[in-house]
C-alpha cells in the first residue's frame, strides 16, 4: 500500500497491519462481491466457532493479487497477510510484478492453497491467543 492511491481511507490499525507487504488496491474484490481473481478464497467464513473473516483479494494490473483478511480482533477491526498458501515475494515484501526486477508474466498459479491460507490463520491468530469480542 505504499504510495498507491486507495479510494477510501482505512483506520490506522487496518494501515498498520497491511502495510506488511506492498501491493495495490487498483483492482479489489469489494464488500458483497464473493468473485476471486485466482484460486484464493474471498467473502466471509467462519473459520473456528467464534472467529470469522473477510476473505479479499487485491493487485495492480501488473500484479499478481495477493489474499488478506480482515477479523475482530483485541477489541478492533484487524487485518492479516497470510504467508503460506499466499502467493506474494516474501523477499522482497511486495506483490509479485512490484519487484524491481519485476517477472509479472510468471504464473504463480502453483503457490496458492486455499487450506495452507486458512491453517496459517488459524495458528498465527487463533491458537496465538485470539481475544477477540463475539
Amino acid at each position: 500500500m505504499g504510495n498507491e492511491e486507495f479510494p477510501y481511507e482505512l483506520p490506522a490499525r487496518l494501515e498498520k497491519d497491511l502495510k506488511k507487504v506492498n501491493f495495490d488496491w487498483e483492482n479489489f474484490t469489494p464488500f458483497g462481491d464473493d468473485r476471486n481473481f485466482t484460486n484464493y478464497p474471498v467473502g466471509y467464513r467462519e473459520l473456528a466457532p467464534g472467529f470469522h473473516v473477510y476473505f479479499v483479494n487485491a493487485g495492480g494490473d501488473w500484479e499478481y493479487p495477493i489474499c488478506f483478511c480482515f477479523y475482530w480482533g483485541d477489541g478492533e477491526l484487524r487485518a492479516y497477510i497470510p504467508k503460506e498458501g499466499n502467493a506474494w515475494n516474501k523477499e522482497e515484501k511486495c506483490a509479485y510484478g512490484s519487484e524491481d526486477d519485476a517477472d509479472y508474466d510468471k504464473e504463480h498459479d502453483d503457490e496458492v492453497d486455499e487450506g495452507k491460507i486458512i491453517e496459517d490463520i488459524l495458528n498465527r491468530i487463533v491458537k496465538v491467543g485470539y481475544r477477540g469480542v463475539y
